[in-house]
């Protein structure tokens, strides 16, 4: 009888999933950053861990999403904006293509200020010189693989990893209560909407899930791979929320019992030092550079290859003109970032103004795209799926109208 070896057979177990990997580590990346991390650094600081049930709605929320656009991306015979021009019309496919240029295009200078700060922390120099010094560097990345998708998934993966390393490395310095972190788990009322809304708005990102249709076709996955698809989306979004709970958790026990307030995770890297010494500080901040350099490319390809789709002139994100329309975003957010150094305000408005109405739009079609039975055979949703989808668009509506007052107010 032939003798089975169990490391070898875990071997290639623990090979099979990894190698199931790739377009959700790409949308964890592009979702989580330098605003991920201020949240939770905030939401730690002032509510301890009160609120990480709001982490695992929006954990359920953008998973299913997540999952949706891989599904429409193996299933669908073609790109996302073009089943959507078929189904409903140019004007749809052309709103919602401009309708993700301009949120992504908003939130870029965000993410071009977060290099800056973090590599400027690091190493000194100006926001500036930074945010030029990066953006030549993914413009190269863009401009010099034929295989957009292959380069973004190594780069993304290597960031995601130096994430979790950093912000893993200074939680286990501080031996949080695990039972009063898991407290945190079951809601005890809505201590603070700003959080809680600004914990959604930057977990869950409508055009980031749309865009894993694009990154499951730019990994040549199709029918075959349908599970792999679903697995790889589920995990994706698991790594993400994980990343923000560690630093929220993180902030609740170092800064939280003390009484510190913060305004921004820069500021969690300054506190960490006196009372965890210098290496926890140069760690956080570490994962902050590598927070917001993913960002800072992966935004700029969701926005292009969204527009490109869209307009009708590249279905997919190594199409010319999808790599122009990113090359726009990441330049416009360099300049934006050079002038307004660290007070993004401007463009954060003109982001949050346009998700009012492109985040509602982009997240029923999905839906519909989603129960459309021509698109995605047999695995169109179901009763559970429907009913957290139904849920997730009443939610967001929800924050478009709030965000609406609070814009107008």
């Amino acid at each position: 009888m032939k003798q089975i070896d169990v490391k070898t057979g875990n071997k290639n177990i623990f090979l099979r999933l990894l190698a199931a990997l790739g377009p959700g580590i790409v949308t964890a990346a592009i979702v989580f950053g330098p605003g991920s991390a201020t949240t939770a650094t905030q939401a730690g600081a002032t509510l301890e861990y009160s609120i990480l049930w709001v982490y695992v709605a929006a954990f359920i929320m953008m998973a299913t999403f997540t999952r949706t656009g891989a599904l429409i991306g193996v299933m669908g015979e073609k790109s996302l904006l073009t089943l959507v021009k078929e189904r409903y019309g140019s004007i749809l496919s052309i709103l919602m293509g401009l309708a993700g240029f301009l949120i992504c295009a908003g939130f870029q200078t965000g993410n071009n200020i977060g290099v800056g700060l973090s590599m400027s922390a690091l190493f000194g120099g100006g926001i500036s010189v930074w945010a030029i010094v990066f953006t030549v560097v993914a413009l190269y990345f863009l401009w010099s693989s034929d295989n957009v998708y292959k380069i973004l998934e190594k780069i993304m993966m290597l960031l995601v990893l130096i994430m979790i390393i950093t912000f893993f490395a200074n939680l286990f310095m501080i031996h949080p209560n695990v039972g009063r972190v898991l407290s945190g788990v079951l809601p005890k009322g809505i201590p603070n909407v700003g959080l809680i809304t600004a914990i959604s708005g930057t977990t869950f990102s409508i055009a980031a899930a749309a865009f894993q249709a694009y990154s499951v076709k730019g990994k040549n996955w199709d029918k075959k791979e349908i599970n792999d698809a679903i697995f790889d989306a589920i995990v994706g979004i698991a790594i993400l929320v994980t990343i923000s709970v560690v630093i929220m958790v993180t902030s609740g026990t170092v800064l939280f019992p003390r009484g510190i307030k913060v305004k921004s995770a820069m500021d969690m890297a300054v506190q960490l030092q006196p009372l965890l010494g210098a290496s926890a500080k140069w760690l956080f901040i570490l994962g902050l550079w590598a927070a917001s350099f993913s960002s800072f490319i992966g935004n700029a390809m969701v926005g292009g290859t969204l527009l490109a789709d869209g307009l009708g002139i590249g279905d997919s994100m190594n199409s010319k003109w999808a790599k122009i329309m990113a090359s726009v975003i990441m330049v416009l957010g360099t300049l934006f970032a050079s002038l307004l150094k660290a007070n993004p305000v401007q463009m954060l408005v003109m982001a949050q103004a346009v998700t009012i109405f492109g985040a509602p739009l982009m997240t029923i079609v999905m839906v519909l795209l989603a129960n459309d039975e021509k698109i995605v055979g047999k695995y169109k949703n179901n009763w559970l799926t429907n009913t957290i989808s139904i849920a997730t668009i009443c939610w967001v509506i929800f924050l478009s109208i709030r965000q609406l007052i609070l814009l107008i107010g």
